[in-house]
C-alpha cells in the first residue's frame, strides 16, 4: 500500500522536475509569459508558482461520491497560479487576482475574520473557485493544530491550459492550486492527504458535490503512474504499473466541445446522482434489515451499504485485495432483489423508507440544489457496483490476471484489448445507467474505436466534455489525425487547412501520458 497521502508537494521545484522533457521548452516559454504579464500587471516578479494538473479518469466514473475507488491519471494540462505575497500593513488583508485570459476579470477580496471569505455558490463567477481553495486550506491548518495568526495578503495571476467545462478536472485543478498557493503564501504545512481534504472540503463551497477524486490525483500522482485512489477506511493511493508489452498504452484525449458545467447542470445532473445514490444505498439497508439508524445519523453510502450485506454474510472482513470483484457482483445481485426497475417518485421512495416525503427531503437531499421529481435508483445503484467491479478488474489486468470470468492473456496487444474492453464496458454503463453521456460522446467513442483505439469512453463528469482512448504508442499520430478527421473536420469543415483553427485542436485532442501532481516551482532557472 502507498502512502502518497503521508508525502508532500514538492516544493522548491524547477520546470525540469515537473514536466518531461520534450514539454520543456513549451513550459519555459508559458512561465517566462506569465512572469513578464505578472510583473507588467503588479510592478515586480512573483515569490513563486504554484501548478496544479487537470487529470484523465481512465476507468471508474462516479462511484468516487458513493466510498469506491478509482483509477486516475493526472495530465500534462494543468493550472499555474504566480504569486507575490506583500508585506503587511494596517486594514484590510487583500488577495487581488488577475487572470492571463481576458474573458475573466480581475477580481480582489479581503479577509474576514469570520469565515476567511464568503462564496455565494448561487452566482457562477470564475474567482469562486480560487477562493475555495483558499478558504478550504486556511480551515484545514486550524483542523490541524495550526490555524493562521496572522493572514497575509497577495497578488495572484493565473494561468491555464486544461480545457474547461471539458471533464478533464479544470475547476478542480483550479482549486486544487488555489490551495497550494495559498498554503505556500502562509508558509503553512500540510501533508497531500490534508492539502487533498482542504480542497475537496473547499469546492464544496462552489455549490459542487465533488467526492475526491479529483483533488486526490491533481495533488498526489506520481511521474509515470496512474492511481487507484481509494477512500475507504481512509484516503489512499497505489501505484498502478502497466506491465511491459508489445505496445506501450498511450491515453488520447478528445474533447466533443460540448460544453458541461458542473455548477450550472448540477441540479439535474450531478447533484442528483449523488442524491438518488443516497436514497438507493438506504432503501437496500432496509431490504436488508440493517439494525435501526437514528434520525441523526451520517448518510450511509453504497460502499457503507457494503458493510451491512457483509454483515448478513457474516463475513465482516470479506472486502479483502483480491476478493473486492466477489463482493461487488454479490452486490450487484443484492441490487436485483432489492430495487425497483422503475423510478421512484418522492412519496415511493419515502414510503420504501417508511418516513414522510418531508423526512425523505429533509434527510436526503437537504441543502444539495437538485431538480427532479423522481430517482432511477436500480441503474444508478447498477452502475456504482458494476463501475467499481471494473475498477479492481483493471487493476488485475494490468498486474497480468485477467478479469474474472475473462479467458484472454493479458500480453502484448491482448493486454489493451483487455483494459479496453473494460473502459468499453464502462461507457456503455455511463449511458445506459447513469445517463451521463451525450449523443456527440457516443459518436466520439464510437469513432475512436472504429479507428484504432482499444477501448473509449467518456472522462470526468460526463454529459459532455473529453473521451479517453486507449492507443498504442507506435498507432497515436494516425489515431488522433483520423480522429479529426472523422470528428472535427466534418462538424466543422471550415477548420481543415485553417491554420489557426488546427493549432487550437492541439489543444482539443491530445495524447498524454500519466504526469506528475501539483508542485510549488520556486527555481526559475531557464526564465
Amino acid at each position: 500500500m502507498s502512502d502518497l497521502a503521508s508525502e508532500f508537494t514538492p516544493a522548491g521545484a524547477s520546470l525540469a522536475d515537473v514536466y518531461a522533457p520534450d514539454l520543456l521548452a513549451f513550459q519555459t516559454a508559458r512561465y517566462a509569459k506569465l512572469r513578464a504579464s505578472f510583473v507588467d500587471r503588479f510592478g515586480s516578479p512573483p515569490d513563486f508558482f504554484a501548478r496544479s494538473p487537470g487529470r484523465a479518469n481512465i476507468i471508474g466514473e462516479h462511484v468516487d461520491s458513493s466510498g469506491y475507488s478509482v483509477l486516475p491519471m493526472a495530465i500534462d494540462r494543468d493550472v499555474v497560479i504566480a504569486v507575490k505575497t506583500l508585506p503587511p500593513t494596517p486594514g484590510a488583508v487583500t488577495v487581488t487576482l488577475a487572470n492571463t485570459d481576458a474573458r475573466f476579470p480581475e477580481r480582489t477580496f479581503d479577509h474576514e475574520a469570520t469565515g476567511h471569505v464568503t462564496i455565494d455558490s448561487k452566482v457562477h463567477e470564475w474567482s469562486n473557485y480560487f477562493k475555495c481553495g483558499y478558504k478550504g486550506v486556511l480551515e484545514q491548518l486550524a483542523v490541524e493544530g495550526t490555524p493562521v495568526a496572522k493572514p497575509v495578503g497577495f497578488y495572484a495571476m493565473v494561468d491555464g491550459t486544461v480545457p474547461a467545462g471539458a471533464g478533464v478536472s479544470s475547476s478542480s485543478a483550479f482549486v486544487c492550486c488555489s490551495a497550494l498557493a495559498t498554503l505556500h503564501a502562509h508558509s503553512g504545512v500540510l501533508n497531500n492527504g490534508a492539502l487533498t481534504n482542504a480542497a475537496i472540503q473547499g469546492e464544496r463551497y462552489a455549490g459542487v458535490q465533488c467526492g475526491g477524486m479529483d483533488q486526490s490525483i491533481s495533488i498526489m500522482a506520481p511521474a509515470g503512474s496512474p492511481l487507484i485512489i481509494h477512500f475507504m477506511p481512509k484516503l489512499s493511493a497505489d501505484r498502478i504499473v502497466f506491465p511491459t508489452s508489445k505496445s506501450a498504452p498511450v491515453f488520447v484525449i478528445a474533447n466533443t466541445l460540448v460544453v458541461a458545467d458542473k455548477h450550472v447542470t448540477a441540479p439535474i445532473h450531478y447533484n442528483l446522482r449523488v442524491v438518488e445514490t443516497r436514497i438507493a444505498a438506504a432503501v437496500l439497508y432496509k431490504y436488508l434489515k440493517g439494525p435501526a439508524l437514528a434520525a441523526d445519523a451520517k448518510l450511509l453510502t453504497l460502499r457503507d451499504l457494503q458493510d451491512t450485506y457483509l454483515a448478513s454474510q457474516n463475513n465482516p472482513n470479506g472486502f479483502t485485495t483480491g476478493n473486492e470483484p466477489a463482493v461487488l457482483k454479490a452486490l450487484s445481485a443484492l441490487v436485483e432483489a432489492g430495487l425497483s426497475k422503475t423510478p421512484y417518485t418522492r412519496e415511493q421512495a419515502a414510503a420504501a423508507l417508511e418516513i414522510s416525503v418531508a423526512e425523505l427531503e429533509r434527510r436526503y437531499i437537504g441543502a444539495i440544489n437538485i431538480r427532479a421529481d423522481s430517482f432511477r435508483l436500480y441503474l444508478r445503484a447498477k452502475h456504482v457496483y458494476e463501475e467499481a467491479l471494473r475498477v479492481f478488474q483493471f487493476r488485475d489486468v494490468c498486474a497480468q490476471k485477467p478479469p474474472l470470468d475473462s479467458s484472454s492473456s493479458a500480453s502484448n496487444n491482448s493486454l489493451l484489448h483487455d483494459l479496453g474492453a473494460l473502459m468499453d464496458a464502462s461507457q456503455a454503463s455511463c449511458r445506459d445507467q447513469f445517463d451521463c453521456s451525450c449523443p456527440e460522446l457516443e459518436e466520439l467513442t464510437t469513432i475512436a474505436r472504429n479507428v484504432g483505439a482499444f477501448g473509449s469512453r467518456l472522462t470526468g463528469a460526463g454529459w459532455g466534455g473529453c473521451t479517453v482512448s486507449l492507443v498504442a504508442e507506435e498507432n497515436v499520430a494516425a489515431f488522433v489525425a483520423k480522429v479529426k478527421e472523422e470528428y472535427y473536420f466534418k462538424r466543422w469543415p471550415a477548420w481543415k487547412g485553417d491554420k489557426d483553427k488546427e493549432a487550437a485542436l492541439e489543444d482539443i485532442i491530445f495524447s498524454s501520458k500519466p504526469s506528475i501532481g501539483a508542485a510549488v516551482v520556486t527555481n526559475f532557472a531557464g526564465f
